[in-house]
């Protein structure tokens, strides 16, 4: 049993990051109907950017997280309105392939500015495993999973207590409404935008101390946080927290029970078995969340 229940912890920690993935994806789809198939390597180019920091400009990490969390929401939001936004009036299928091609530009750009290599992150706190009966836990894992429930906790008093969250779900929902109630969609959808960029930052932070970062993982873990949000189902907010935990899990006992290399096809397994027996996802429904 103490094997399953390290799978279980192993699994949860890179679920929470599937999580994160997947919210971004959510915001943006509810906000424009558009699957941003960059966030992968929007992730990826939080973890080079935060490494900048901490390793060139030996800046604490608790200020390189939050710089590289604004500089990425402000990236996004300016990808939106300069690109993918004009894009989007020929159609949404312009729009998504705008976030292809911005997949491309971002992940060139980690290759030009960084490095194609691989490179050690550091942990946020010690690399010494803890033991708690037998079950050997990272502290990674730890504030990996912690970041990912205070955010959850953040973004449902966004959307559930303030003004902005009520605005951005109105212009999501009824965008025509919502400009007769004075709510400038096009500012809420930036917001969204930038919230979505803003968590991919956050779980390539989070991520790097376990895998790396750089390197070449921006469209895998990009695929993996697509595969949690379609599981957990697209239009609903949980959706891609119930995902994302439960794909991390499922890979983590395969990976454990079964063999390492079917890793990778547990996901699109779970892609193709889901689009093609409940496309909405798990719970999937309307428009109707406010996370």
């Amino acid at each position: 049993m103490t094997d399953f229940f390290q799978f279980i912890i192993s699994g949860l920690t890179i679920g929470s990051i599937y999580a994160l993935i997947g919210l971004g994806y959510y915001l943006i789809f509810v906000s424009t109907r558009v699957i941003n198939f960059a966030q992968g390597a929007l992730v990826q180019l939080g973890g080079v950017m935060a490494l900048s920091f901490l390793a060139s400009w030996k800046t604490p990490y608790l200020l390189a997280f939050f710089l590289t969390f604004f500089i990425l929401a402000f990236v996004g939001a300016l990808f939106q309105k300069l690109l993918v936004g004009p894009a989007g009036r020929t159609g949404i299928l312009s729009s998504i392939l705008m976030t292809v091609g911005g997949f491309i530009f971002f992940e060139q750009a980690i290759y030009v500015f960084w490095t194609k290599n691989e490179l050690m992150f550091p942990p946020i706190s010690s690399e010494v495993p803890l033991n708690w009966l037998g079950i050997m836990i990272v502290p990674q894992a730890i504030w990996i999973i912690g970041v990912t429930l205070g955010i959850l906790l953040f973004l449902w008093l966004f959307f559930s207590r303030s003004i902005y969250g009520s605005a951005m779900m109105a212009a999501a929902e009824k965008p025509e409404a919502a400009r007769l109630m004075g709510v400038n969609v096009r500012s809420m959808t930036s917001l969204a935008w930038a919230l979505a960029t803003g968590l991919a930052a956050t779980a390539g932070i989070l991520i790097a101390p376990i895998t790396f970062a750089g390197g070449s993982l921006s469209a895998e873990i990009g695929i993996k946080g697509f595969v949690a949000v379609i599981l957990g189902g697209i239009t609903h907010s949980l959706g891609a927290v119930l995902g994302g935990l439960l794909l991390g899990v499922i890979e983590s006992l395969v990976t454990g029970y079964v063999s390492s290399g079917l890793k990778d096809a547990i996901s699109l397994t779970l892609l193709i078995f889901i689009l093609a027996w409940r496309p909405e996802g798990l719970l999937g429904g309307q428009l109707k969340e406010k996370i």
